[in-house]
């Protein structure tokens, strides 16, 4: 009796230990909320130094006026112009985006297919009579 139970022992701890190991090799759930916080904090920063230069420029006209000048606010710099160049530069980098990861993609595709003919299907790469590249397979 006691050496059934203490077989029961040791198979119970080493059921305890087995069953602890998978749980290491189990991934946990990614957890992405520093990202989030990230951006949230990159936002308020430049909500911030908006904010500051708005004052700025605020403040040094409230001075102006203050002694004693009447003409017309100075300008800020920001133009109807700077706003659409920094629009279309935006845009630019996007669409520059968007044509790397479309030829990425392109690429990805073309290897996988390449191994795919070559390899499993025995085909070989021709050029037709208009010029264009075909899978020729057996």
């Amino acid at each position: 009796m006691k050496k059934q139970i203490l077989n029961l022992i040791a198979t119970l701890g080493l059921m305890v230990l087995l069953s602890s190991a998978t749980a290491f090799a189990q991934t946990l759930n990614m957890d992405m909320s520093w990202g989030i916080n990230q951006q949230i904090r990159l936002q308020q920063q430049g909500d911030a130094a908006a904010r500051n230069a708005a004052m700025a420029y605020y403040n040094y006209m409230l001075r102006l006026r203050q002694m004693g000048y009447t003409g017309p606010s100075l300008p800020t710099g920001v133009t109807t112009q700077s706003l659409q160049n920094s629009i279309q530069a935006l845009q630019n980098s996007m669409n520059a985006y968007h044509q790397s990861s479309m030829a990425n993609a392109n690429r990805t595709y073309n290897a996988v297919n390449s191994w795919d003919y070559r390899a499993i299907r025995g085909c070989t790469l021709a050029v037709d009579v208009t010029g264009n590249q075909r899978w020729v397979c057996p």
